[in-house]
Order: C-alpha cells, then sequence, then structure tokens
C-alpha cells in the first residue's frame, strides 16, 4: 500500500482582479476602489504622504545628526507602488550621506508583473525608478521581500550606493506585521493608503491602529487621506496627537497624526553599536561584514587561514538553489525567502561593484534520480505532487521530452526546473562584500577565547606568522559575530552548540565537445555546473560526517561522476578523470538548518531548564524566557546551502544587532534561532 499523498502546497497569491479605466488607470474589483487619484495621482501622493509626513526636512535634519540611522517608513497599501516611487525620487533629490531609508510596504492582493507595467506606464516622470522596481519586483509569493534599490542615475560610488532598502509584505497586513521578529524595530513614518474604510475595513481596524502604535517610534508621524471619525478617535486613545489638514484638490481634509516623543525609551532602544568584530571570512562572515558596515558600523573580520574564503567558501562554483520541501511549514518557507533574497543579492552585488559579472542565473534542473535512496528527501512523485500549484516564474515541473528541450540533451527522466536558480563564485563574493572602507581583514590570525567585560567583548588570540606569537588581548569589540562553521565550537561561549564538520569535495572537469553545450545546472545525486571561464565544470559534491580532512581522494572522484547517472554519459564524461579537485569542510548543524542570531546564556545553573522551574511554566515561557549574552551573535550551520543562506541571514544578524526590521518573520527567525534546540529539550522534559 502506497503512503499517502502530502496535500499540495496551495496557490500563494491572490493577485489583484483589475478593470481597466478609459484613462488607463486601474480599478480594483475586489474592492471597488481606484488606485490612485484619477485628478492629478502623483500630485496627492506628494500632498498627502510626502510633505504630509514633513519627509524631506525630517532627512535633511537627521543625515547631520552623528550617528543618522535609518529611517524607516510604513505603508499599507502599496498597490500601484506610486507612494513608493516618488518617495525614491525625493529622497534621490535629497541626497542624503549617511541617513539609509527602509520602505515598508504591506499589500493584500499584488497586482501582476503585467498589470503593474502597464499602471506605471501613467507616470512617465518616474520611468527610470519603475524600471528598476519592476525588474525586481516578485508577484509571486507571500511573505517578506526584501529588494535592495539602485537608481540608474545614482552617482554615488559603490558601496555607499545602497542607501534605500524596499520591503514587500505579502499578505495580511497584521498578521505580517505583527510576525515581525525584532521587538526594538521601529517605524518613523506611516502611510494610510488602504482602499477607503467602508470597502476595506481591514486596514482600518483598531487592531492595526493599536499594532500602529506599538510599532512607532516616539515621534513617529502618520498620513492618510482619509479622516474617518472612528479612526481619528482611536488614534487620540492611543495618545497620537491627531490634526485635520487641508486636503489634495476637492478633499477638505487630510488626516496627520504624531506620536508623543517618549520620556524613557532605555528599556526598548538597542544600545549604539560603533565596532564589530566578525571571526571568519568565509560567505557566512563576509555577508555579515558588509550589511554591519553598510549600516556604518566599524567592522574587523578575522581569519585563522592566509586570506579569505579558504573553506566551503573556496569552491570555484557555488550553486544557489532553492531547497525543496515536502510540507510547507516554516522551514519550508525560510528556505524560500532565503532563495528569493539570494537572487537579488547576487544580482545586486554586480550592479554595485562594477566589476566582470560574478552572477550567471543560467537555471537549475533537478532530475528525479536526485531523490532515490536519500535519506531525508521526499521521493519525486510526492515533490511534483507538493509543488503542483506552486509559480512557475520560481518552479516548473517538466516531463521528460521537457527537460530534454530545454537542455538540448536526451534527457530520459522528468525533473523539476528553477529558471532563476544558477551560480556564482563565492570568493569573488566575498572579495566584493568585504571591499568597504569600514571593513577591515586581518588574516593569519587566531582567536583563542572571548571575554565580556565593562560592555565590551575582549578578543584575545594570536598572530600565526610568528612562532613565538603568545595568546593576548587582540581588540575589543561592541559586539561580536562568530561565523567560523563547525569552528565555532571551540569557544567557551558556544562550545555546546550542536554544530559538526560535513566534508565535501568537489570535482573539475575538463570541458569536451559534448559538455561544452551545457547552458543549465543539472542536479542528479550531484550536481553538474557549466563550465565556468577556465573551461572547468566543477561536479559535486561528497557528504562525509565528521571528517575534516581536505585531502582529495580518487573514491570521491570516481562517486561524484558515478552519481551523475546518465547525464554523465550524456555529456561524454563518465569515462573522463577529473583534472583536479578540491575538497571544503562544511559546518551543519543537528536538524540541517543554520543556526543563526543572538548566542544563549549557557552559563545558567543546572536545572534551570527542567525539574520544579520548568513544571510551572506554559509554552509561551519556555520560548520566551531564555537569556541570551549581549552582543555575541552566530552565524553557522550553512551546511551545503550557504550560498543561498548566508545573505538573509546576514541582513537578519545586522537587523538585530542595529534595532531594525529584520527580513524574517517570527516563525523564520526561530528556525534558524541558536536557542532552538534548549526549546525543544524544554518541551521534552515537559511532557515526561
Amino acid at each position: 500500500m502506497s503512503t499517502p499523498l502530502p496535500p499540495p502546497i496551495p496557490a500563494l497569491l491572490e493577485q489583484a482582479d483589475l478593470q481597466w479605466q478609459d484613462d488607463g488607470a486601474p480599478f480594483s474589483t475586489q474592492y471597488g476602489d481606484v488606485y490612485f487619484s484619477r485628478n492629478g495621482g502623483l500630485a496627492e501622493t506628494e500632498h498627502v504622504f510626502l510633505d504630509g509626513n514633513l519627509l524631506q526636512r525630517r532627512w535633511q535634519a537627521l543625515d547631520k545628526t552623528e550617528h543618522p540611522g535609518v529611517f524607516t517608513i510604513c505603508e499599507l497599501g502599496f498597490g500601484t507602488g506610486l507612494n513608493f516611487l516618488s518617495c525614491w525620487r525625493l529622497w534621490q533629490q535629497t541626497g542624503c550621506q549617511q541617513l539609509r531609508l527602509h520602505y515598508i510596504s504591506c499589500e493584500m492582493h499584488p497586482l501582476a508583473k503585467s498589470a503593474l507595467t502597464k499602471a506605471l506606464q501613467q507616470w512617465p516622470d518616474l520611468s527610470e525608478f519603475s524600471a528598476v522596481l519592476l525588474q525586481q519586483y516578485p508577484d509571486h509569493s507571500p511573505g517578506y521581500h526584501r529588494i535592495p534599490m539602485l537608481c540608474p542615475s545614482d552617482k554615488s560610488s559603490y558601496p555607499h550606493k545602497q542607501s534605500i532598502v524596499l520591503e514587500l509584505y505579502f499578505g495580511d497586513a497584521l498578521d505580517l506585521l505583527n510576525q515581525q521578529s525584532n521587538p526594538a524595530a521601529k517605524v518613523d513614518a506611516w502611510f494610510l493608503d488602504g482602499f477607503t474604510p467602508t470597502q476595506n475595513p481591514a486596514l482600518w481596524s483598531e487592531e492595526i491602529l493599536d499594532t500602529i502604535a506599538r510599532r512607532s517610534r516616539g515621534g513617529s508621524t502618520l498620513s492618510s487621506y482619509s479622516v474617518t471619525g472612528r479612526v481619528v478617535r482611536h488614534l487620540k486613545s492611543l495618545g497620537f496627537d491627531v490634526q485635520k489638514r487641508k486636503g489634495f484638490g476637492p478633499k477638505r481634509h487630510m488626516l496627520f497624526a504624531q506620536k508623543p516623543q517618549e520620556t524613557s525609551t532605555i528599556a526598548c532602544t538597542p544600545r549604539l553599536i560603533r565596532t564589530a568584530v566578525v571571526i571568519g571570512a568565509g560567505l557566512a562572515g563576509a555577508t555579515v561584514a558588509r550589511s554591519l558596515a553598510a549600516r556604518g558600523i566599524d567592522v574587523t573580520v578575522i581569519e585563522q587561514s592566509d586570506e579569505i574564503a579558504t573553506g566551503a567558501s573556496g569552491n570555484l562554483q557555488a550553486i544557489v538553489q532553492l531547497r525543496l520541501n515536502k510540507q510547507a511549514d516554516a522551514q519550508w518557507q525560510f528556505h524560500v525567502q532565503s532563495y528569493l533574497y539570494a537572487l537579488r543579492f547576487y544580482a545586486h552585488q554586480d550592479v554595485v561593484s562594477g566589476s566582470a559579472p560574478n552572477w550567471h542565473p543560467c537555471g537549475v534542473l533537478t532530475l528525479n534520480s536526485a531523490y532515490t535512496n536519500t535519506r531525508d528527501a521526499a521521493d519525486a512523485e510526492t515533490l511534483r505532487h507538493t509543488y503542483a500549484h506552486y509559480p512557475a516564474t520560481i518552479l516548473q515541473a517538466l516531463d521528460a521530452a521537457q527537460a530534454s528541450e530545454l537542455t538540448g540533451f536526451s534527457v530520459d527522466e522528468d525533473g523539476l526546473w528553477q529558471a532563476g536558480g544558477g551560480w556564482m563564485n563565492p570568493k569573488q563574493s566575498c572579495i566584493t562584500c568585504l571591499s568597504h572602507p569600514l571593513i577591515t581583514v586581518k588574516t593569519h590570525t587566531r582567536v583563542n577565547r572571548l571575554v565580556f567585560d565593562d560592555d565590551k567583548w575582549m578578543v584575545h588570540g594570536q598572530s600565526l606568522l610568528r612562532q613565538s606569537s603568545a595568546d593576548q588581548p587582540l581588540m575589543s569589540a561592541d559586539v561580536v559575530v562568530i561565523a567560523n562553521s563547525f569552528a565555532a565550537r571551540t569557544f567557551e561561549q558556544t562550545a555546546d552548540m550542536p554544530v559538526s564538520p560535513l566534508r565535501g569535495q568537489v570535482s573539475h572537469l575538463a570541458q569536451n565537445s559534448l559538455s561544452a553545450d551545457l547552458k543549465q545546472i543539472i542536479c542528479s545525486q550531484r550536481y553538474i555546473a557549466p563550465a565556468n571561464v577556465d573551461g572547468t565544470h566543477c561536479v559535486g559534491a561528497s557528504y562525509v560526517k565528521q571528517n575534516t580532512d581536505t585531502e582529495i581522494t580518487t573514491q570521491e572522484h570516481l562517486e561524484n561522476i558515478q552519481k551523475l547517472g546518465n547525464v554523465a554519459v550524456l555529456l561524454g564524461i563518465d569515462q573522463q578523470m577529473p583534472v583536479s579537485g578540491r575538497a571544503g569542510i562544511r559546518g551543519a548543524s543537528r536538524d540541517y538548518m543554520p543556526m543563526a542570531g543572538a548566542v544563549p546564556d549557557n552559563r545558567l545553573p543546572e536545572g534551570v531548564y527542567g525539574g520544579a522551574l520548568l513544571e510551572r511554566r506554559t509554552a509561551k515561557d519556555m520560548d520566551d524566557d531564555i537569556p541570551r549574552l549581549p552582543g555575541l551573535y552566530l552565524s553557522t550551520g550553512h551546511g551545503s546551502h550557504g550560498s543561498v543562506s548566508c545573505p538573509i541571514i546576514a541582513e537578519h544578524i545586522a537587523a538585530l544587532i542595529c534595532g531594525e526590521h529584520s527580513p524574517l518573520p517570527q516563525a523564520l527567525s526561530d528556525v534558524i534561532d541558536p536557542a532552538r534546540f534548549i526549546r525543544r529539550q524544554r518541551r521534552q522534559l515537559s511532557r515526561r
């Protein structure tokens, strides 16, 4: 009797249902309302939201302060993106040198990209900005979508170009706002631009307004075209100073509200972070160093080897592909959002660096044979069923004939096609990340221990260039991020982290007359990538647990080619020996998910997690009551998917450190939290 198949992942987003007016403007049939005013929509945006929140004046004032940080706008109702685009243009005109802009926008029913393209044709003055938005616009999946934005006319030099980030929250606004994983993150200005309260009451509910009040920084402003009485009254009850100001055009009034400045915010405001040490100069360390430096923090990256990216990040080609799950749970959503962000990250990195392209979005074809006899992956039938409703722009099921047509080879099995996937050189990505004036890299240096004293971390270690070098204080910093793979366990504070070495050998094969025609990455039980500029294919990679040996073995070369199956025959490499290879050691956690976030305090007295204390705790208590070491963070356990998980985790850690909005909602933060194993242990003990 066959195992019942799980339910397929449902259609992920209900897109906007539109009618087009005679003047080319979109009309929502779901809400019975227009997206923008027919009487000068752009001018209304500028009056109600940009001028209404005093944006330019506030930006200019903040930019002159010693530590301007980030200015966060949150919009309810992204719609056609008109508010964002006009805000972006004003931001560029203002020319802030230090202040950063984070623009969050919630949308329940996003426009399809084709509809958005048509709608934005109404505003030719914004075409330069809308072209960039349309290039990266995700119209296919729910959740948080972080998009670094760069306008072609931005003349500032790298790395100062990325001063604005758009974050689209696709789904229910109340749920998504309440799922933010960083409670310290606050909003400076709110754009209430949902459809009218009578047509879309959910966006004007008391629950939404309560969330706005809770998420607002002292002095935060709010504006809207609507002056509905119940909205005004509830904002006043929440302590906002509410005013009715002159409306736009025929509208008599618009709404302006401001939260009073808080007299004491010590408990909820993160301390000012000026310096950071990152241990490890692989992709995990380089990406987090870049994210911290982008926030104005002086970063020192300490690497034990003689150069950066000598571990698993030193491979010639790293595959960027969606890790497939058979259940639509939080781990699945983490893989989706990590993958989507990684695609944007590497493309953006090429643009801002101005160097030769390092990102090659050639697509990834995963054949059914990839899941034969593997330990924890679903079989091909289950995967095809599970992903049947997944957007084809991300993942598409192909039969053998379609796979053959795509690749140009006679593929004899079905597969799953990821059109957006590809490969990049991880060492080059690390070089680009670390090429920042606020980042200093110290190689040949080993960190032996970390000591917290007087609100700073003292880093003790030694230079490996001098044989007589003894352990000594190297430097101090406000925060430390441990990003040295499985070696994280060498420190007292992270000694009990369940991360272990996982050897992976990659085989390098010279292209031949057949394999030279390979244009896509093909995955069976091993992958093969199109030849790089040197005419070399990478085939890999092996998995050997608890092994730190980096010597190349003939056995693993043969195994790599053999596990390509019929793909090796099609490409004429089944009898071909590699010209070289490389073995790197990954760090893998117990559940094969990354371990990233604030480090839990392992100095608690024995019995705190069990016994009578545990019996009196609720499930929520067990989740919340895990103390953390101040200013100590971890990014490890990325396994064989670090090229996908490192970029978004770097942004997550930087957000936690700087008190900003994380790109990960709470459920996704939880599945990578280093404290998750403590939570699981508590729950197991509580059931005894």
